[in-house]
């Protein structure tokens, strides 16, 4: 793709090329994506210009054969190379390295372990009073997760991770899945947990959060969302209606709010408040 904007120079263009093969035993990706410095369609889809992307994987999944108890072992390598356009200077390069135990039951067990450099082009703000400066980080994350099942009741992955973090340590355990309270009611909770400690302060990130789903009938789903961010005193909740009333068609119904818990008189002060309609209608000719 090329844009002609009136007024701007230099490398307008923009093109990705990938290959990929998904083969059950082995797979192998490779991709090359640029995006130039004026490259502006204007129509909201670029959010980063000026860079260039490589991107190689190999995989390997051998199934072991009379295994009562592992259905699949896939063993996963991959580089993520990003740099400016012109190839000058490295803004971000991941390296990582995946084993996973795919079992009979549907659970997973997965090891991972990454090794990333990031750079930071200007300060920034990553908690309230911790500033981490403009510069080059290199850091490394052990992480582990147990993946349960979606027949059980009680389904979700479990992960956590320890690893190194600009120029500091992070420590991080968080739970998602599905409790499936009844057929027509289920729950599902949202648990991330993050202990920094920097050369610039420490901080511990909260993220609790749970979703409710109601079915009372396959045409007619409600669904409510809670979530609570303890480091930046947020609170936000939703509710949303979806009825198919007729199949391909829908009505949507939506309310949303955020709120501030800081410790204030009363409940917690309204930031926002939405409220959507919205509905589709399926023609067929």
């Amino acid at each position: 793709a090329r844009s002609a904007t009136s007024g701007s120079s230099g490398s307008t263009a923009s093109y990705r090329g990938r290959f990929e093969f998904a083969g059950d035993r082995y797979g192998l990706t490779a991709e090359h994506l640029l995006v130039g410095e004026h490259f502006d369609p204007q129509v909201g889809y670029v959010r980063r210009t000026d860079f260039r992307r490589s991107l190689a994987a190999a995989r390997f999944s051998p199934r072991p054969a009379k295994n009562d108890r592992v259905r699949k072992f896939t063993f996963l390598g991959g580089l993520d190379y990003i740099t400016d356009a012109a190839v000058t200077t490295l803004q971000n390069r991941a390296i990582e390295g995946t084993f996973q135990t795919d079992f009979q039951n549907s659970d997973q067990l997965v090891l991972d372990y990454s090794r990333d450099y990031e750079r930071l082009p200007a300060d920034f703000v990553i908690a309230p009073g911790v500033v981490v400066p403009a510069g080059g980080y290199n850091y490394q994350t052990f992480r582990t997760s147990y993946l349960l099942g979606q027949q059980r009741r009680m389904s979700g992955r479990v992960a956590v991770a320890r690893g190194t973090f600009y120029e500091g340590t992070r420590t991080e355990a968080s739970y998602s899945g599905r409790l499936a309270i009844a057929p027509q009611f289920a729950v599902e909770p949202n648990i991330s947990l993050n202990w920094v400690g920097l050369p610039f302060g420490d901080f511990t990130a909260k993220l609790l959060g749970s979703r409710f789903v109601v079915t009372p009938n396959p045409r007619l789903v409600v669904s409510s969302l809670v979530q609570l961010n303890a480091s930046s005193h947020t609170l936000g909740s939703s509710v949303r209606l979806r009825w198919e009333y007729r199949p391909g068609s829908d009505l949507f119904v939506v309310y949303s709010d955020g709120r501030n818990t800081l410790p204030a008189p009363g409940s917690p002060g309204l930031q926002n408040r939405t409220f959507a309609i919205k509905g589709t209608r399926l023609l067929r000719f």
